[in-house]
């Protein structure tokens, strides 16, 4: 069954309804994720009193772990069906906020907190990935995926602010309650209609033979280690640089609304034979964002790169993605998906590490832009 829709051609149409479902699904989760998805470093940095390299242990735990666990949730995926993963990663989602948000009180759950957060990536991700490699339309995987990041990217206009300005007024608590019930509500479009199994048992057995088979693209997805360190030091370098949870949030939501209509027009022309090129031109360009980024003082500056960067990035991720969902249909889905997620992990984890031991040498933010930027290079492999 296909939705149509009378949109300009930038947008996706005859959408399948499982696709649809998620774009629903994955706006709800995200308003809630993103608000506090920023905010994450910064209050393990600025409230529970961590140093950077603990913020970067802190969230290498929670890669080390997904790596682990990433065939279980392909497993589940498998016997379960994709909605029914995403809907069993929602409370350990709910549970990892609730332990960071204890953990001042209990600093033990902070090594909890690590684990809830990598079994909920590992029911989620997987499931995500194979809904829209198996039900995309073929002739715009491109323009679907890139419809889905431009939703991600629209809650990450309001949920930054939004996130920041609760904080300010109500304290962590009074966003986690505001968050978790936003997050909750996602489960509404996915338990809409019946659910859609995976035809074939899934098996690691064969994504052990996809590292075998794709080596340079396991290193190729290396490259997120860029996403990580974006994800984990650059937020704390903002709220260091503006003072405070309102002001990070509002220059986070600028950045973020810069680079929305890019999204939507990088799917459009991703589509044919010009995904490569776009994406070595992401990754080149996304390496720059980050060499410049020791010579950025002051809010106007920070505001610039960090929407520059959102716009870099979005150049890669859509031709890589898209790359991913036509080579994951093109043999099996769940193993492809898994190997992706999974080199993807290690390549955060591997980064988180280089960044740990870097910066606890020489105490220098530039050095860990440049490694960064020397992170995204590594898409070229793809």
């Amino acid at each position: 069954m296909t939705y149509s829709f009378h949109l300009p051609h930038y947008f996706t149409y005859h959408l399948r309804r499982e696709v649809k479902e998620l774009y629903a699904a994955t706006a709800i989760m995200d308003i809630a994720s993103s608000a506090m998805l920023i905010f994450e470093p910064i209050y393990l940095y600025s409230q529970l009193g961590l140093s950077l390299v603990q913020v970067l242990l802190f969230f290498a735990m929670v890669y080390a772990w997904y790596v682990v666990l990433l065939p279980f949730g392909g497993m589940v995926a498998s016997s379960l069906g994709y909605k029914h993963s995403i809907i069993s990663s929602m409370p350990f989602q709910l549970l990892y906020w609730t332990c960071l948000f204890f953990a001042g009180q209990f600093p033990l759950l902070l090594l909890v907190a690590p684990l809830m957060y990598a079994v909920s990536k590992s029911l989620y991700w997987p499931a995500f990935h194979a809904i829209v490699a198996q039900f995309a339309n073929r002739a715009q995987v491109a323009r679907e995926f890139s419809g889905l990041s431009a939703i991600i990217q629209t809650a990450q206009i309001f949920g930054p602010l939004a996130g920041g300005l609760i904080v300010q007024a109500t304290s962590g608590g009074g966003l986690l309650i505001v968050a978790g019930c936003i997050y909750t509500l996602a489960i509404i479009p996915l338990i809409k209609h019946v659910e859609v199994k995976y035809k074939r048992l899934f098996s690691f057995r064969k994504v052990l033979e996809l590292y075998r088979s794709y080596p340079k693209c396991m290193l190729a997805y290396f490259g997120f280690g860029e996403e990580f360190l974006a994800l984990s030091v650059w937020p704390i370098v903002i709220f260091l640089a503006v003072a405070g949870y309102g002001a990070t949030g509002l220059l986070v939501t600028v950045a973020s609304g810069v680079s929305v209509l890019f999204s939507l027009y990088i799917g459009k022309k991703t589509e044919g034979k010009s995904k490569l090129p776009m994406l070595r031109l992401g990754a080149l360009l996304t390496a720059l964002t980050w060499f410049i980024r020791p010579f950025m003082a002051g809010a106007t500056a920070l505001l610039s790169v960090d929407s520059g960067a959102r716009v870099t990035k979005n150049l890669y991720f859509i031709p890589l993605c898209t790359i991913t969902y036509e080579r994951a249909e093109s043999q099996d889905i769940l193993p492809y998906v898994v190997f992706f997620e999974q080199s993807l992990a290690l390549g955060k984890l591997v980064f988180a590490m280089l960044a740990v031991g870097l910066f606890a040498i020489t105490l220098s933010y530039p050095v860990l832009y440049i490694l960064g930027g020397l992170s995204s290079l590594l898409f070229f492999l793809i």
